[in-house]
């Protein structure tokens, strides 16, 4: 018992103890995905190709690298535009030391559990200044069920990455509303969530302006909100080269990732993917595909807090509170108590009302780290019994965590994984049902038949005009016409996306760069004058808004630098600690 009391107490005094406890959890809840074969799994196929596809576009020279030409039966398709980045660079990295887009992603997934652990302890740590309960809080953070949903049913990365940035952009507020240093944090949690995940950074969003409405008396300094309008400032400015392109195909493109109707995120489909009560206190082992249950030691945790409320410290009793009613919120949002039927359709951009089962996990990660370390000892008090308790939950957290991915070990063929991208690697084109098709204009998806039977070449849709040769090549094409007729019409091999670069000689007349447009068919077109003969050069060099935005997101960089250095000066400090 001794033992047990001494590596308890070591807990809450040793930083780095927390993280090797938080580490061999990330362990625990990450191992069977070793076993498994990722090509059969949900969505994980899918990121497999981003991350591959995109890694040989980087290595063919094309930039920016965003669409992969041998996609959609080899018109084009934009893997690496409508979805956070971030997941896709750091994977590349670990693809070209593993070997395998599956084993760059198994490891990928590992660090953002780990890293995950890292930020929520970091987080209650800055709050409370108490180990154990910043080790607790971060364990249930971790593995909470429906997180294991989110890494084994549904491979969702992007949300699953977002996880490390939530508590970094709530650790900066907190820091700016207490007057404390690392304001700059926000920064980096918001950079982070709008690279990982536009979900869970529109939902953070609002949760954060709750928090701080919550906190609407400690605003009253012109510090607090110049730190956090510059905080909130350079974040955008940092990721302009995603933001401007997103932006640019949503104003004047008509994509399938925009349309409320195809991606089933409207008031109405959103409110039939609410949970009764009843789901939230199933079985956490059960064979659902998602597990929605709260999860056996976050429920005892968090009513903990009915016995030991009235001795939790002053100092943090306010965070409490603000966390504690803000994850109620976001656990009734995901409950038919909520009336997402009258909600303004632009709050359904988050598809399904059970994503805010991850907010919830996240506001009551803290309250369960307060609530476990209170009660050992205001309630329990002696010495032994509370470090007993301490050390039990602990380990009950660990063997709740293996019971939940338990299921998940399936030894399926690894070597599928190595044929997977030896096949985009070896095709020249690659089926149009071979990846999500959520990326094509609402055209393209409309006329799938249309792409499935074309042939990959440049077609004649309106007036006349002879194509005597065409010399297609990745993302760039060379085509010989003659005998133009006016007004023709013609429609490249190439779905339709900004950024491609059009010249037309008429006539061996020098070239003029022409304006490209969307074809009924979702295929990038232009129109002809009349002329005997006419060369048209087919180049993607991204627009020169998406070039602006790569310039204005360095800039963004340097001034996030600069920021991050003078906050750690300790004689520019905004009031120090």
């Amino acid at each position: 018992m001794k033992k047990i009391n001494n590596f308890i107490q070591k807990i809450i005094q040793s930083k780095y103890l927390g993280y090797v406890i938080i580490f061999v959890l990330s362990c625990i809840i990450i191992s069977p995905i070793f076993s498994m074969d990722l090509t059969q799994n949900n969505e994980a196929k899918i990121h497999m190709a981003r991350i591959f596809s995109i890694d040989s576009v980087i290595k063919d020279g094309i930039f920016p690298p965003i669409i992969d030409y041998k996609y959609i039966n080899g018109f084009g398709y934009a893997l690496n535009l409508f979805y956070g980045p971030l997941t896709t660079y750091i994977p590349i990295i670990l693809l070209n030391l593993l070997g395998t887009s599956g084993l760059a992603l198994k490891v990928f997934t590992f660090f953002t559990v780990f890293i995950s652990g890292i930020t929520m302890y970091n987080f209650i740590f800055t709050v409370t200044k108490r180990r154990a309960m910043a080790t607790i809080g971060a364990l249930v953070y971790i593995s909470a069920p429906y997180k294991l949903s989110n890494l084994y049913s549904r491979n969702a990365v992007g949300e699953y990455t977002a996880f490390i940035f939530i508590p970094l952009v709530f650790e900066g507020m907190y820091n700016m509303f207490n007057n404390k240093k690392k304001g700059y944090l926000l920064s980096i949690g918001i950079i982070g969530l709008i690279l990982s995940h536009t979900i869970s950074t529109v939902y953070t969003a609002i949760f954060a302006f709750l928090y701080l409405l919550l906190n609407i008396n400690k605003l009253g300094k012109w510090n607090v909100w110049k730190r956090l309008i510059i905080n909130v400032l350079i974040s955008l400015t940092v990721c302009m080269f995603y933001l401007v392109p997103l932006f640019e195909h949503y104003i004047i493109g008509n994509y399938t990732i925009f349309d409320t109707t195809a991606m089933h995120s409207n008031s109405q489909e959103v409110y039939t993917t609410t949970l009764g009560l009843n789901d939230l206190f199933a079985s956490e082992f059960g064979d659902q595909e998602i597990r929605f249950s709260l999860g056996i030691i976050t429920c005892l945790l968090t009513l903990l807090g009915v016995f030991c409320y009235k001795k939790i410290k002053k100092e943090y009793k306010e965070i409490y509170l603000s966390f504690l009613f803000i994850g109620i919120i976001a656990l009734i949002m995901a409950t038919k108590l909520f009336p997402w039927f009258i909600i303004p359709d632009f709050f359904a951009v988050i598809q399904f009302a059970w994503r805010n089962l991850g907010f919830f996990t996240f506001f009551i990660s803290l309250i369960c780290g307060i609530n476990a370390v209170t009660f050992a000892e205001e309630v329990l008090k002696k010495d032994a019994i509370k470090d007993t308790f301490l050390f039990a939950v602990i380990i009950s957290i660990c063997v709740f965590s293996s019971l939940g991915v338990m299921r998940d070990w399936k030894f399926g063929d690894i070597e599928n994984e190595r044929k997977f991208d030896n096949n985009i690697r070896n095709d020249d084109r690659i089926y149009l049902y071979s990846i999500n098709r959520d990326y094509l204009p609402i055209n393209s998806l409309k006329n799938q038949d249309y792409i499935l039977e074309r042939d990959n070449c440049t077609y004649v849709l309106e007036g006349e005009a002879t194509i005597d040769s065409e010399n297609k090549i990745k993302l760039k094409d060379t085509i010989q016409f003659s005998n133009v007729e006016k007004n023709t019409i013609i429609e490249l091999p190439y779905i339709y996306y900004l950024g491609y670069y059009v010249q037309v000689s008429y006539n061996n007349n020098e070239y003029i760069s022409v304006n490209t447009f969307e074809s009924q068919n979702g295929m990038l077109a232009l129109e002809l004058e009349e002329c005997d003969s006419a060369q048209v050069k087919v180049e993607y060099k991204g627009t020169i808004l998406e070039k602006i935005g790569y310039t204005v997101s360095m800039v963004g960089f340097v001034l996030l630098i600069i920021m991050i250095y003078m906050e750690r000066r300790k004689d520019l400090v905004y009031g120090g600690e």
